[in-house]
């Protein structure tokens, strides 16, 4: 059972399947994309898709954080980024850099559309860099096309989630052609991504009861964590908190894939970046407005570089950050409790002979030694008990 649906299951809409292998998607009631059919293209699709487990055979197993050259906790120069972007704009400010120093002739990104919905761009200045500042918690699709957008003999950056990341670095030891143009890979740490119900359920709570009411959702941004706020088409705005927005509605009513997935961290990036979260007196989370910060991490040599010239050029402002391991697992609970429990809530999924994501299993035993008893057989009773209800 497990090849002939684990695809279809744990798909992440990223859409490279249909951009390289021509597979039909189409979208279920809650707005995101599941293939068709795939019959012969399992063997394509078991060494890109995430859901696969060929990207995880690539992951560090002694690291919970992944494959790391360097750490470090830093922001953009640019006070303007610094304040619009969602945490500290640190790549927003890459990108911009690698245009402005002729590294690359676009930036392959996310944009925001009518309403809740996104569109991928190819950005070529700095200025239409900019313009995509700031989360978008929403469905998104940049692979959709990607083979049939770029020109030739030009080189770009991709920024994605990180399973858009996987699958296309995974896809690009396949196609020598595309590996050659897009040079850098760079995404964000990642909770999940919300469908249609969340969106106009935000919308609703912030005073939209109909989408067509609603000129411009802006997730985050304008302050750190800054605030969810909309802008209707008569000019009235509405906001509500990072805590509230994404806490209590769109990181509720994520993708199936999101729950189990193994890389929130963008491991398979040359950078990524997530929100330094200041802490409060008993450890926890500080979501209080403050001057962004980001944790960015250099994946790779490539990526290492890339961070260090643009430090030098005055771009980013950086210093390496000595108390990651200690610090980081309180900042970044959900990303490091995922992380450890995902062999448990597997586990619970297979009890009750669902199918699950072909994850290294070395990883997952190596990751699951991170976590308390209590917590790994929490999560796996809580597995159990949702599959059997079918909440799943």
């Amino acid at each position: 059972m497990g090849e002939k649906v684990v695809y279809k299951e744990f798909c992440t809409g990223c859409g490279l399947c249909h951009s390289a292998y021509g597979i039909e998607l189409q979208k279920d009631g809650n707005g995101y994309l599941y293939p068709v059919s795939y019959e012969g293209k399992q063997k394509e699709l078991s060494e890109i898709c995430p859901a696969g487990g060929h990207a995880s055979q690539e992951m560090d197993a002694a690291e919970m954080w992944g494959k790391t050259e360097k750490v470090f906790l830093g922001w953009s120069a640019d006070q303007k980024i610094r304040k619009q972007a969602s945490s500290g704009g640190v790549l927003t400010a890459l990108c911009c850099y690698l245009l402005e120093q002729n590294l690359v002739d676009g930036i392959i990104q996310t944009a925001a559309d009518a309403g809740y919905h996104t569109k991928t761009v190819i950005s070529r200045t700095p200025e239409e860099v900019k313009k995509c500042m700031g989360s978008r918690y929403s469905i998104s699709s940049p692979l959709l096309e990607i083979k049939q957008i770029l020109k030739e003999e030009e080189r770009y950056a991709f920024v994605g989630k990180p399973c858009d990341v996987s699958a296309l670095r995974m896809y690009l030891k396949e196609d020598e052609k595309l590996e050659s143009q897009i040079g850098y890979l760079f995404s964000f740490f990642c909770a999940g991504m919300p469908g249609e119900r969340a969106q106009k359920q935000l919308l609703h709570e912030l005073g939209c009861d109909r989408e067509e009411e609603c000129d411009v959702l802006q997730y985050r941004g304008n302050g750190w964590p800054g605030y969810a706020t909309v802008t209707k088409k008569d000019g009235t705005q509405a906001q509500m908190s990072y805590d509230d927005s994404w806490g209590k509605i769109l990181g509720r009513d994520v993708r199936k894939i999101c729950r189990y997935c193994i890389d929130g961290i963008g491991e398979m990036a040359d950078v990524s970046c997530g929100d330094a979260w200041y802490l409060t007196a008993d450890g926890r989370p500080d979501f209080s407005e403050k001057e962004g910060r980001n944790v960015i991490f250099a994946r790779n040599p490539e990526g290492l570089e890339l961070i260090l010239a643009a430090a030098s050029a005055g771009t980013l402002s950086i210093e390496e950050y000595e108390r990651c391991k200690e610090e980081l697992k309180k900042i970044q609970k959900y990303q490091y409790e995922r992380r450890s429990t995902m062999h448990a809530m597997l586990s619970g999924l297979r009890t009750v002979g669902k199918c699950t994501p072909a994850y290294n299993s070395r990883l997952l035993k190596a990751y699951e030694k991170n976590a308390d008893g209590k917590l790994k057989l929490k999560r796996f009773l809580g597995t159990v008990k949702r599959a059997v209800k079918g909440k799943l």
